[in-house]
């Protein structure tokens, strides 16, 4: 007996079984094929260091200079994810650096510090956002 002849009969046994592997096999091509034609909504945040001007913790807003020619640009600080300028990584909360006084929750001294930032061009006028922030000082 030949392999194809095996092959012929064992597919006549099973029909309902090579009817279930033939679909999810089309399942797995189909996803793969869609998940590499359908656009990527990703992104990665740029690091920028600079100086930090003004900061609201109540609306978690600063203006930032970034370091060379860029100007001066207004982020959202969103992410929770920060580092102090010891080093410590924090989860939550907001950058002790970007924080006013208990009673004042506005800051106005310059401080430095490295942002990573997104800058959602396809939503003007949404503001650039700051998705995390280390502190030098």
């Amino acid at each position: 007996m030949s392999q194809w002849s095996s092959i012929r009969r064992l597919i006549g046994q099973h029909p309902r079984r090579l009817q279930l592997v033939l679909l999810v096999a089309l399942g797995l091509v189909t996803g793969f094929a869609l998940g590499r034609l359908l656009p990527d909504h990703t992104v990665t945040p740029k690091r920028i260091t600079g100086t930090v001007t003004w900061s609201n913790q109540e609306t978690s807003t600063i203006w930032f200079d970034a370091d060379g020619d860029e100007p001066t640009r207004s982020y959202s600080v969103v992410g929770e994810y920060w580092i102090d300028a010891n080093g410590g990584r924090h989860l939550g909360g907001y950058p002790s650096c970007l924080s006013g006084q208990q009673d004042d929750p506005v800051r106005s001294d310059r401080r430095r510090v490295e942002l990573g930032v997104i800058h959602p061009e396809d939503y003007d006028p949404a503001p650039d956002i700051a998705v995390t922030v280390r502190c030098f000082g």
